[in-house]
C-alpha cells in the first residue's frame, strides 16, 4: 500500500476528528437553550454555526473518509453511489436512506431561505446529528480496523 495514501487518510481522518468535535459543541449549545419559534439574534448566530458545522463535517465525511477507505480497499475511485452501496456492505452505513437524507440536508445548507425556512433547517440539523454523530462513529471503528490492517 502506498504510505502517501495512508497519510492523507490519516489527514482525513484527523480532520474529521476535529469537525465533529466543532460539531458536537455547537449541537450542545443549540439543544435544549434556544426556542427556535422565538430565536434570539444570539440564537440565530448559534445556530447558523451549527448548520455550518454540519455541512462542513457531513463535507470531510463524504467527500474525503468515504472516498479514502473505498480507494484504500479497492485501489480506484468510485462514484457516489457505489461507494455508499460500497459501504453499505461493509456495515460502515446501517442505512443508505440515512446518509442520502443527511447529504441532502447538507446540500440546503449551502442555499439562500427565508427566516421561517432556516427554523424549519435548524430543526431538522438538529434533528439529523445524532444520526450523523452515529455513522461517524461506526466510521472511525472500521477506520481504526482498516489502518491496523495496513500496518501490519
Amino acid at each position: 500500500m502506498n504510505k502517501d495514501q495512508i497519510r492523507i487518510f490519516n489527514e482525513n481522518l484527523n480532520a474529521l476528528k476535529e469537525s465533529v468535535h466543532w460539531l458536537k459543541r455547537s449541537y450542545q449549545i443549540c439543544s435544549g437553550q434556544y426556542d427556535l419559534k422565538n430565536l434570539s439574534e444570539e440564537g440565530y448566530d448559534a445556530f447558523e454555526g451549527l448548520t455550518s458545522r454540519f455541512a462542513r463535517t457531513v463535507d470531510v465525511l463524504t467527500s474525503k473518509v468515504y472516498r479514502s477507505i473505498v480507494y484504500l480497499e479497492e485501489g480506484q475511485s468510485l462514484t457516489w453511489i457505489d461507494t455508499v452501496l460500497y459501504l453499505e456492505k461493509r456495515e460502515i452505513i446501517p442505512d443508505i436512506e440515512k446518509i442520502r437524507m443527511i447529504k441532502e440536508l447538507r446540500n440546503e445548507i449551502v442555499h439562500e431561505y427565508t427566516v421561517v425556512e432556516l427554523k424549519e433547517l435548524f430543526t431538522e440539523v438538529l434533528n439529523e446529528s445524532p444520526a450523523l454523530f452515529g455513522l461517524i462513529e461506526s466510521t472511525l471503528s472500521y477506520s481504526d480496523i482498516l489502518l491496523n490492517k495496513l500496518q501490519n
